[in-house]
């Protein structure tokens, strides 16, 4: 889902000639001055809209709207007859590298389409059953239907120009939980032998690059071979992001990096017969050169734009003295996936079924646990079929419990059952073995996600005792603190559908308070950010992923996330970290940070950001001469 956050904007007073289509006129709206009673009860009445009501401009075709999620709050915000709204309609060519935006009056920007007022507003209302209400404010000019345009709303008290609000796009959703996968009864690390290792496995390395050496060779990789332990693996792929230093020419920076990249993967590809995927992206080091850089005698540097710094760095003593800062920029972050070498007996269908029913037989449960590990191994990578599983028949005892555990959860993780089906299988499971956690763990990882899927959501007070109850069964309590967030995720939204706003403010509070013992990874932190989003805590938003932005390693998605959130703020576009964070983003891929700036309708957040001089400056910097067709 897509939000249109609307904002505050100063009105523009820049002035140069460029052409656009704008008309002069402001028709009846009125300049308030510095006279806050002109305004007073509309903003007012504006101040005191509840989180969650938006008032958006929405283009539709040939048409624009205004959209508002309460009729309650649009009559309050619209109250008298001179109450109304205008709207402005700007083109993103007023925004491009070589423009200077000049505003058409005091009132608006681009091509003001004719106030409505209160009654003609009221008599057009559309309204819908979830609560919002659209207004038709009238038609796009012909000459504008193919350009790319956003609109902006002007509210109107009295006809004099009260607010002037501009809008984003901002990715958001209510009740995605976290994710809980099942509990899995397997091998504990204390009693892990060494035949019994994990079946694939990723490993993440950094490996430094020297200066002006593009070739690797195997007495360098050496180490990073040993500790691979590839007698007993093989890599079935590897992914390196090569970094280079931001001194020199760019073009041959990311030849050298990439150079280095594959000579890490032919050096590894040396030891081992089956081929080795492999993925390699390039960047400059910006990133690490501006964190770095502002803690040193050369901070002046930061405020630099790339090209500039390129000149400076031409000098050699320059690059000498920053050497101890640049060498840690040279380098390549791996990561590498690794499969097992099985056996033959493991290896084949056949083997591998007789020698799992043998193991059961002999009641060998570590061997056995080992190879049905193989065996869901073979399955989600379909060398062998779902159906494998119905063939092995692990009898419903006490001593194969952690077998039929892990068979119940893999085949609901798989697809193969639904939820209720799972329910069902881990309830008769809980017969057999009735004091197993582990169980208890996953009937209330599944009868939240039953829960979820409910048509008439209630209140669910059993669920969470009995979640609370999983701590005295020994469930680590951080497992038990990823079910209670998704709990509250769910009774949050069942609080805001009973207008109940200050449980509902009572249940976010309990996620806020909760989630940062977990050290959630990126995808879980964007799925929170987008939670809390939803419900318009984006401080909330914004501090549950600031600590991961200038991180060189951050997911792509993280960091756009943050960007979603606070590239609007003027406070937050000035500080140098911030720019850190845009050059992470570009590093992590250029073609969506360019994109970002694109028409709102097209997918943007909006090219009216544009307008503050340093997202312009960066936007022109990475963005202007960039082929989209290019490859990091």
């Amino acid at each position: 889902m897509k939000l249109l956050l609307s904002l505050s904007i100063c009105l523009l007073m820049a002035f140069a000639s460029f052409s656009q289509l704008v008309n002069q006129t402001d028709y009846d709206i009125k300049d308030p001055g510095r006279d806050g009673n002109k305004c007073r009860r509309i903003l007012t009445a504006f101040s005191q809209l509840p989180e969650e009501v938006r008032l958006n401009p929405v283009i539709r075709n040939d048409s624009i709207y205004i959209a508002m999620n309460s009729k309650f709050w649009f009559q309050k915000l619209i109250e008298d007859k001179n109450d109304g709204i205008a709207i402005d309609i700007v083109q993103q060519s007023q925004f491009a590298c070589n423009a200077t935006l000049r505003p058409a009056s005091f009132a608006h920007t681009g091509y003001l389409l004719k106030p409505i007022y209160r009654n003609d507003l009221y008599h057009s209302i559309i309204e819908f059953p979830n609560s919002v209400i659209i207004v038709n404010m009238g038609a796009i000019p012909a000459q504008l239907t193919n350009a790319p345009i956003e609109a902006n709303y002007l509210l109107l008290q009295d006809k004099y120009l009260c607010r002037n609000g501009v809008t984003v796009n901002l990715d958001f959703h209510g009740w995605q939980l976290l994710e809980n996968g099942l509990y899995y009864d397997t091998l504990t690390r204390e009693n892990l032998k060494e035949r019994f290792k994990d079946v694939s496995k990723t490993l993440n390395f950094v490996i430094p690059f020297e200066k002006d050496k593009g070739e690797y060779n195997q007495d360098d990789i050496r180490p990073l071979k040993d500790s691979l332990k590839i007698t007993d693996y093989s890599i079935k792929e590897i992914s390196i992001k090569a970094f280079t230093s931001v001194e020199g020419d760019y073009g041959r920076n990311l030849r050298l990096q990439k150079t280095r990249a594959e000579s890490i993967i032919a050096a590894l590809q040396s030891y081992q017969n089956e081929k080795i995927e492999s993925t390699v992206s390039t960047q400059e080091n910006w990133v690490d050169f501006l964190n770095d850089i502002q803690f040193s005698p050369y901070k002046d540097l930061a405020l630099l734009s790339k090209d500039e710094v390129k000149e400076k760095l031409k000098s050699k003593i320059l690059q000498e003295k920053l050497e101890p800062i640049l060498k840690n920029h040279r380098k390549g972050i791996v990561e590498i996936k690794l499969e097992k070498r099985l056996t033959l007996r493991e290896d084949n269908p056949v083997e591998l079924r007789n020698y799992f029913l043998q193991m059961i037989e002999q009641k060998n449960l570590e061997e056995a646990l080992y190879l049905q590990q193989v065996i869901f191994y073979k399955i989600r990578k379909r060398q062998l079929p779902e159906t494998f599983l119905t063939e092995l028949d692990v009898p419903q005892s006490i001593v194969s419990g952690s077998l039929l555990i892990n068979n119940g959860a893999f085949l609901y993780d798989n697809g193969t059952t639904d939820v209720y089906e799972a329910i069902q299988t881990f309830e008769s499971l809980k017969v057999i073995l009735p004091n197993n956690a582990k169980i208890d763990y996953n009937l209330c990882a599944l009868k939240l996600q039953a829960w979820l899927l409910s048509p008439l959501l209630e209140q669910n007070e059993t669920l969470r005792k009995e979640i609370e109850a999983l701590r005295v069964k020994k469930i680590p309590d951080l497992l038990v603190r990823r079910l209670l967030i998704n709990y509250h995720i769910i009774l949050s939204e069942i609080h805001f559908r009973n207008q109940n706003f200050a449980a509902k403010d009572k249940a976010l509070l309990f996620i806020y308070q909760t989630y940062l013992p977990l050290k959630l990874k990126d995808p879980d932190l964007v799925n929170l950010a987008k939670y809390f989003s939803h419900y318009s805590k984006y401080e909330w938003a914004t501090r549950i992923l600031q600590p991961r932005v200038k991180a060189i390693d951050v997911s792509e998605d993280l960091v756009f996330y943050y960007l979603n959130l606070t590239i609007y703020k003027p406070s937050n576009t000035k500080s140098l970290a911030y720019r850190t964070t845009m050059l992470n983003a570009v590093n992590g891929n250029r073609d969506r940070f360019c994109h970002l700036f694109d028409a709102m309708i097209d997918g943007g957040i909006s090219f009216q950001l544009l307008e503050d001089p340093i997202l312009k400056k960066t936007f022109c910097e990475n963005c202007q001469q960039y082929d989209v067709t290019e490859q990091n």
